[in-house]
């Protein structure tokens, strides 16, 4: 029976995995940090929805209807690249606003933006994908006080303001930070219309906004401690963890009765436009993002100024998830229902 058990959970560990690497490509953040290394990449994703409605026959439906426009393109470099400097100079600015000591050394962009128009409405959406490479992350090593590696928490969240525009090659500069950028890039005079009118607060809304990932972890983020114990001890096999025995992950965006419930934000204003009456709507989806670390992560501090704590065990032995739930017992009960399932079809095709 412990064999079977033992093969079965290894299964659904694996299942459990495939699960969290796949979500990882949709999420609005994601970053591995490994103490050794004292430097990580995440990735960034800011989205911003935005339709415009206006009356038919008027003078912007008469400029953008049937109008369909992509800007597509990827910058990458360092502070001293004249390109991405703005970018690099203005994150460091809005880390050190939210009391984090990492810094950017590098960084890589990919902006898609799309615009849709219709007899009495545009859809503008915009995409940003940034990758920033921190370094740093670790506050102290070996902390003999805190029972092991001190590092900041408080780099995932953080809000670039104003415009930042980088050049592209087709485009030229692109305001790759606020919704009307992809306008101001295609329709130069109607952004200029829209932005001095009363919609132009709702279309400069930052795209780099990373403020909801400041939900205090240790509350309002998931978390799975050793989700890979199932497959043996010691260092994690075939992996670049460095002398990590377990991993953390930390999820947010999971709605539940301990986590809460995440949902999109929606922003509206109205003005007029050549004498008609224009509405703005504009949607950010809701937060979602993935954090693993190479070792036991214990959250500490307070929501605005939280830091972590990392061995390479769980030193207390028991804890492998979210509630103190042990993870071997969820993945029994795991298997059990996929056999139950199993089951009940069977018995359904007789």
């Amino acid at each position: 029976m412990k064999y079977f058990v033992t093969i079965f959970s290894g299964i659904i560990a694996t299942l459990l995995i495939s699960s969290f690497v796949s979500q990882a490509y949709a999420s609005d953040m994601t970053a591995t940090l490994i103490i050794e290394k004292n430097k990580l990449t995440p990735i960034f994703t800011g989205v911003k929805n935005i339709t415009i409605k206006y009356p038919e026959g008027s003078s912007l439906a008469k400029q953008l209807d049937g109008k369909s426009n992509r800007i597509e393109f990827t910058i990458n470099g360092t502070s001293k690249d004249p390109g991405i400097a703005d970018l690099i100079q203005a994150t460091n600015k809005a880390l050190v606003e939210a009391k984090s000591p990492v810094q950017v050394t590098a960084a890589d962009v990919h902006y898609t933006a799309t615009i849709k128009g219709g007899p009495t409405s545009v859809l503008t959406s915009v995409k940003v994908d940034y990758q920033a490479t921190l370094e740093n992350f670790v506050l102290s090593k070996g902390d003999t006080q805190a029972g092991g590696d001190v590092i900041d928490l408080q780099w995932r969240t953080f809000v670039v303001k104003g415009p930042i525009k980088l050049k592209a090659q087709e485009f030229g500069d692109v305001n790759i930070n606020q919704g009307i950028g992809a306008l101001e890039a295609i329709y130069p005079d109607i952004a200029s219309k829209l932005s001095n009118s009363g919609v132009g607060g709702v279309l400069q809304e930052p795209v780099l906004d990373f403020s909801r990932f400041n939900a205090p972890m240790s509350t309002n983020w998931h978390h799975l401690f050793d989700p890979i114990r199932a497959y043996g001890s010691g260092t994690i096999s075939g992996s670049e963890y460095g002398s990590a025995n377990v991993l953390s992950v930390y999820s947010l965006g999971e709605s539940s009765l301990r986590e809460g419930r995440f949902e999109a934000e929606e922003t509206t204003a109205s003005a007029m436009i050549d004498g008609t009456a224009v509405n703005v709507k504009s949607l950010t989806p809701a937060p979602s993002a993935q954090i693993t670390v190479a070792g036991y992560l214990d959250v500490r501090g307070q929501q605005g100024q939280e830091y972590g704590v990392v061995t390479s065990d769980d030193p207390t032995g028991v804890q492998t998830s979210s509630g103190n739930f042990p993870i071997q017992v969820l993945l029994v009960l795991g298997g059990m229902m996929g056999a139950v399932a199993i089951f009940v079809l069977i018995k359904a095709r007789k």
